[in-house]
């Protein structure tokens, strides 16, 4: 096998002769490459992420178990801990389980925020991208400053402009912003978008110390030891059994996790997203080897073309082997010009991922990384394309007879053995490509579907807040105190139209009593059920009619009235009219009062069944999804002047709906600004009517999901397009004097149409056979991702077989039609 300079330069000047083909074949391996590159970067960041830090592998969390009672404070600790041999540095970390309201200007946001303690991210050896970190001077400033993440940076400053000394209002406090961190600067896990220190240095001292940075040189094996040491002495200190006392470490990054809640919401994460990582890679590796197979058949039809001068080649003395081998050094060039623009595509489409990937989908895609695991696999994607693109065209090429080539003209010297054996590769991608096209159509409908929720009333100007408060006494609260204070402050809000508050009820004992027209009084099971306890504005709020009966009236009434909805009329009063029935809420037996219905409202649509089952609805202060369903359907209860709540060492949690007049969007801002101050110690939770029944986060993930298929399918479709036309031309090509013959015999331009096509529709019939077979294995691997019964949906599989179908003739009909224009003479002359 000799190789030379000289065939490298020859290499080099066959592409540049033919720039469409090489055009074509470099942008079809980059595109592929560079897909499966990011895709792998994705994997790569999930499985072992790189992150900005210094010695990530000696970071890890720190638990303590033992002490419930307090009695050993947090400095006692930090000193506890700065006493053992591995200890190099601590720091503390605790994330809000609820999001803050972030404004600057008239752009604002919802996000996460963590308080941390002043060395947290010199000790990570975390470098900021514009700014600053936090210093123990700075709290002396008396405003705690901010540190916020890249993310947050471009929603508050779009232009990005400078943030540094910019005050940012969370949760209605100002803040002066000192630095701006880089994605790769957050830990996994624990990331967020703004980070605050304590506002005090007696508030630092109440944070746990649960980040620990070992000694150099110090293996996590050898910690345990110590930290039984930590133990014994912590035990000591607050009287406590040693059986109750224990410290455990959890790697932060890398694959060191250790068996801990870490590792296990670690492992939990991969398990959940399993399948849908399958069909990710299946999709991506499917794109790669269309396209392959794509440029294997149009590098046969240029060889084929090339007969001739591969023929002489072998009359001057090359063997099949430097054939070969010259054939395969064009097709690594070709493959090494594919891999140096797929990096360039790789770089673009990284960049583009990291910034298009919703926070609510990082469970099951992560933001892709570069790293050298990533530049291999594009090595071994392009040595891959090498061989299926040169090796098996090359191989083919080199077995025609030279004799038979220099007898013949150019492109006769194959025959129908040699076009079977070529599309059996055309028939692969064909059914690749309907998987890719079955698998994207049930995501694409999915999404469109969470598009089309119904509710049963307009919920865009609607914004929801939650508010759950823990009171530190026995309080006993009277529903229209509190209500009409916090009703009183959001109406006074100035793009306010109406508001309301509910919260829910369980039914004493499971259960509900009516009188019937009769006069009996019958108890009937509702397990599960509940009421939703409301103020007078509650219909009006939400804009739904009573369609019996009577809406509540304003002010507190004299004794408790009901509204119930027409499945509940139905299920409790099935042969009269519920208008005017008594109702108890809860057994017989119970204290419950017995409450009249004064109206009936229409029944509202289930959300949850709207939504994919698979993720179901996320919600916060409204009840929906089928964990609340019964045969009873919603109760409206609105109270008395003498109802009230005891509340004794338990949560009590309600719900403000408030209507917009113009502005929905900046609403759940100002409702959480608003409520915040009635009830500092509570955690307050606002966001659309949308983000409350969980139609948001389904509409954001599912888009994302059925883009990046849409994607996958399109470019697959396009290749098969591409190898569809490919194999009908070289065909043609091969065929050129038996249709100069019959068309010198008088076949008509339909005849010689219809012969080419049914070749051509013969290849793409098995192709679509093969595809619906792959078909039926690959769509379950999207079940998170699809409605209840779309992944064996026979007529969408059918609709997308038909597309192909479709594309397929018109693809192969190029040719037929460049086919009828071939001169019998000339075709005749060169044989």
């Amino acid at each position: 096998m000799r190789l030379s300079r000289n065939d490298l330069r020859l290499a080099v000047r066959s592409f540049t002769r033919h720039k469409t083909f090489t055009t074509i074949a470099v942008l079809s391996l980059a595109l592929a490459i560079a897909l499966n590159t990011t895709m792998y970067g994705v994997i790569d960041a999930l499985v072992d992420p790189i992150v900005d830090m210094r010695a990530p592998e000696q970071l890890y969390f720190l638990t303590i178990f033992g002490d419930n009672h307090g009695r050993v404070d947090n400095a006692t600790r930090r000193a506890l801990l700065a006493s053992a041999p591995f200890y190099e540095a601590a720091a503390s970390y605790q994330r809000a389980p609820f999001p803050a309201a972030v404004e600057y200007g008239l752009r604002f946001d919802q996000t996460s925020f963590a308080i941390v303690s002043p060395n947290l991210f010199s000790m990570l050896g975390v470098h900021p991208l514009v700014g600053r970190t936090f210093a123990d001077a700075d709290f002396t400033g008396g405003i705690s400053p901010v540190v916020i993440s890249e993310r947050l940076w471009g929603t508050l400053f779009p232009r990005h402009e400078s943030p540094i000394g910019a005050n940012i209002t969370i949760d209605g406090v100002k803040h002066p912003v000192i630095g701006v961190l880089q994605r790769a600067s957050t830990m996994p896990g624990t990331a967020a978008d703004c980070w605050l220190m304590p506002a005090s240095s007696e508030a630092l001292a109440q944070l746990p110390v649960n980040i620990v940075r070992l000694r150099d040189g110090v293996a996590s094996e050898a910690v345990q030891p110590a930290l039984d040491v930590l133990a014994r002495r912590l035990a000591a200190l607050s009287g406590e059994s040693i059986k109750d006392v224990r410290y455990q470490i959890g790697a932060v990054v890398g694959r060191q996790f250790h068996a801990d809640q870490f590792h296990f919401a670690f492992i939990a994460a991969i398990v959940a997203a399993l399948r849908f990582h399958y069909a990710l890679v299946a999709g991506v590796i499917a794109v790669l080897l269309i396209a392959c197979a794509n440029l294997a058949n149009l590098q046969l039809a240029r060889g084929i073309g090339r007969s001739r001068e591969l023929a002489l080649r072998a009359a001057l003395g090359a063997s099949r082997r430097d054939i070969i081998a010259q054939l395969l050094l064009e097709s690594a060039v070709l493959a090494g010009a594919g891999l140096l623009v797929g990096l360039v595509f790789t770089y673009w489409g990284t960049d583009f991922l990291r910034s298009r990937i919703p926070q609510n989908i990082s469970d099951f895609v992560t933001a892709p990384q570069t790293s050298w695991r990533v530049l291999v696999f594009a090595m071994i994607a392009s040595v891959v394309c090498v061989i299926f693109v040169g090796l098996l065209p090359a191989i083919r090429v080199s077995r025609v007879d030279p004799n038979e080539l220099l007898k013949a003209g150019a492109g006769t010297g194959a025959n129908r053995n040699s076009r079977r054996q070529y599309g059996i590769m055309v028939i692969v991608e064909i059914g690749l490509s309907i998987a890719l096209l079955s698998g994207a159509g049930i995501v694409v409908r999915t999404a469109l579907r969470i598009h089309e929720v119904r509710i049963g009333y307009d919920i865009a100007p609607l914004s929801s807040t939650s508010v759950i408060t823990e009171p530190l006494r026995d309080t006993v609260l009277r529903t229209g105190e509190w209500s009409n204070r916090v009703l009183s402050t959001v109406r006074s809000l100035p793009d306010v139209a109406e508001a309301t508050t509910y919260r829910y009820r369980s039914m004493d004992n499971d259960a509900v009593t009516i009188v019937d027209p009769s006069g009996a009084s019958i108890e009937i099971p509702a397990p599960m059920a509940s009421y939703a306890v409301v103020t007078p504005s509650y219909l009006r709020t939400f804009g739904r009619a009573v369609i019996q009966g009577r809406d509540f009236l304003d002010g507190v009434p004299a004794v408790p009235e009901v509204i119930v909805d027409q499945s509940t009329a139905h299920a409790l009063w099935p042969n009269s009219n519920a208008v005017g029935s008594l109702i108890k809420l809860g057994e017989f037996a119970s204290r419950a009062p017995w409450v009249r219905v004064v109206g009936v409202v229409p029944t509202l649509d289930d959300v949850g069944s709207q939504l994919s089952p698979a993720q179901g609805p996320i919600t916060y202060g409204t009840q929906v999804g089928p964990l609340f369903r019964t045969r009873l359907g919603a109760i409206y209860y609105l109270p008395a002047a003498s109802d009230s709540t005891r509340v004794a060492g338990q949560r009590f949690s309600f719900t403000v709906v408030a209507r917009a007049k113009r502005d929905p969007a900046r609403m759940p801002i100002a409702l959480k600004n608003a409520i915040h101050p009635l009830f500092p110690s509570a955690f307050v939770l606002s966001g659309s009517m949308e983000d409350a029944l969980g139609i948001t986060a389904q509409r954001v993930r599912h888009d994302f999901v059925a883009r990046t298929f849409a994607a996958f399918a399109a470019l697959a479709l396009a290749l098969a397009a591409i190898g569809i036309y490919g194999i009908v031309a070289h065909s043609v090509a091969e065929r050129k004097r038996e249709l100069g013959v019959r068309i010198a015999l008088g076949a008509s331009a339909r005849n010689v149409i219809g012969t080419i096509l049914r070749e051509g529709n013969a290849v793409a019939l098995a192709g679509v056979a093969l595809g619906l077979y792959l078909t039926k294995d690959t769509v379950v691997w999207l079940h998170a991702f699809s409605a209840d019964g779309d992944e064996y949906d026979v007529v969408l599989f059918a609709t997308m077989a038909a597309v192909l179908f479709l594309v397929a003739v018109l693809a192969a009909l190029v040719p037929a039609l460049r086919a009828t224009r071939i001169d019998p003479v000339e075709s005749l002359r060169s044989e």
